[in-house]
């Protein structure tokens, strides 16, 4: 099936549970599957941790009107966040409706820094979370 609508997306990138913003995050979008492959967004967050909306391709609307579908109602795309001084996190499969605007919160991980200059944990950390078990 093609993908002839849009729905949009905005991330929010913050760590302390939300009580700060991730400013500067890179953010990335991918798509992935056979109809988004070729979607690849990377842009900033801003002061506020937030990224500006970003419209993406999905399905033609029709699709999440019907109670049981034939084809999935909406597109899938992985939302990858880096910053300095914290780790990189990526959430899968997050799922995009048509005409819809979603938002994705990422809670960043700062990186530890030890009295002799070492990482704690030792190594590069990614942490990878998946927004939709059932694909």
């Amino acid at each position: 099936m093609k993908y002839t609508d849009n729905g949009s997306l905005t991330v929010r990138t913050y760590t302390a549970s939300g009580a700060l913003p991730v400013k500067n995050s890179l953010i990335r979008i991918t798509g992935v599957d056979e109809n988004n492959r070729y979607v690849d967004f990377t842009l900033l967050t801003d002061e506020d941790g937030v990224t500006k909306i970003i419209s993406l391709p999905t399905p033609p609307n029709v699709f999440s009107m019907a109670p049981g579908p034939s084809e999935i109602p909406y597109a899938v795309y992985d939302v990858e966040a880096s910053a300095d001084g914290y780790y990189t996190k990526r959430i899968r499969n997050v799922a995009i409706f048509p005409g819809t605007n979603s938002s994705q919160a990422i809670n960043m991980i700062p990186i530890s820094i030890g009295a002799n200059g070492d990482e704690y944990p030792r190594g590069n950390l990614t942490a990878t979370v998946y927004e939709n078990e059932y694909l």
